[in-house]
């Protein structure tokens, strides 16, 4: 029974995760045959994934980025899966599946593997691994084993990250030392010479600014700038045989700081917890006492967040469907944030230095442009 239960509010898609799934259906990649989300045919695509682009950010501030906004015009969103954050969004992107299937729940998350970094050595982080979770084959391998051309255009640092590895093994790695100057563009006109071509770049520089200093700061807006100049160059140096793909991996939105609650600050949140998991607007909770725990957590958030057990996430789709061996990788009490609110912890210290932030479940959050040039 979950009739007691606020449920979290459901998006229809198409989502993130069937993008490099669609395009290797036109790329004619075998076991791919049906596009989800509307692209044209081409047998050349580059995706721009901007780190924190989100649906509502660039409507909003179309007028700073006009060569984003003029394709924005007439395009759908994407949705993201939960939690709207940059590790199960790409990995979703990356295999075509939600987070349940791809085991990767959220920016950190207790998994019986005991794989952690040296960041963060009492939980697993997958953005900060040096060795890779053993995920689905991506997309991107499925492509370069039926010859097609993928690349994968990414900063220097994460070239060999296992993040990195949890999308490709067998992509062609094409570092990139700076986000100015010509080198990316470089980098996908060389790739685009093949007769067939998928391309990921990765973007990082808007999320950034949005966790410093927030969406619509001077930051946020110079970066959403510079990001829109980078897409119109990269652009117009391709031929028309390519398809441009820009999106993003979240949305974000900013939480001020009366509106922040700190676990250890709280009594009755802290108690019975025993390791707290993912972000500040999607927490997996790790407790013996899982009742006990979401009943007093729903007394204390009220409608300032959805509390859900395990089971009771699982049973109302959060993650999608869940595999078997993924599933004790979820909280025992989920709790995910509506509004601008957000639940901090002492355990990432980083949270408090924030001002944008995602993970939760609105449409801020949650939708992402898919941008067709």
């Amino acid at each position: 029974m979950m009739s007691h239960l606020r449920q979290i509010p459901t998006l229809e898609g198409p989502f993130l995760h069937d993008l490099l799934g669609s395009a290797a259906c036109h790329l004619g990649v075998p076991g791919y045959v049906e596009d989800l989300v509307g692209l044209p045919q081409a047998s050349k695509y580059v995706v721009v994934l901007v780190d924190g682009l989100g649906w509502e950010n660039l409507a909003q501030w179309a007028k700073e980025a006009p060569f984003l906004a003029a394709a924005l015009t007439g395009s759908r969103p994407l949705v993201t899966d939960l939690p709207s954050t940059t590790a199960a969004s790409l990995v979703g992107l990356w295999t075509g599946m939600g987070p349940g299937r791809h085991g990767v729940l959220g920016f950190s998350f207790e998994a019986a593997e005991r794989i952690v970094s040296p960041r963060y050595p009492h939980i697993t982080t997958p953005l900060f691994l040096s060795t890779p979770l053993p995920t689905p084959t991506s997309v991107l391998d499925t492509c370069v084993e039926d010859t097609v051309k993928v690349t994968s255009v990414v900063p220097m640092d994460q070239v060999q990250s296992g993040f990195t590895l949890m999308g490709t093994r067998r992509a062609t790695m094409a570092p990139v030392t700076s986000m100015h100057g010509q080198e990316r563009v470089t980098y996908v006109g060389d790739a685009c010479k093949a007769e067939r071509a998928l391309v990921y770049v990765y973007e990082p520089r808007l999320d950034h600014a949005g966790h410093a200093d927030g969406v619509g700061s001077s930051q946020w807006v110079k970066a959403l700038g510079k990001v829109d100049r980078f897409v119109e160059t990269l652009r117009w140096s391709l031929g028309a045989d390519v398809c441009l793909l820009v999106t993003g991996d979240h949305g974000m939105v900013n939480v001020a700081r009366h509106d922040r609650w700190v676990i250890e600050s709280k009594p009755d949140l802290a108690r019975d917890v025993r390791l707290v998991g993912g972000e500040a607007r999607f927490r997996h909770l790790y407790t013996d006492r899982p009742d006990r725990v979401a009943s007093r957590w729903r007394d204390v958030m009220g409608d300032q967040a959805y509390v859900l057990t395990r089971a009771e996430a699982i049973d109302s789709g959060v993650f999608g469907p869940v595999e078997p061996h993924f599933q004790f990788r979820i909280g025992d009490v989920v709790v995910v944030c509506e509004g601008e609110w957000a639940i901090l912890t002492r355990t990432f210290s980083g949270e408090f230095t924030m001002v944008g932030m995602h993970g939760g479940c609105t449409t801020a959050e949650r939708l992402v442009p898919l941008l067709i040039m």
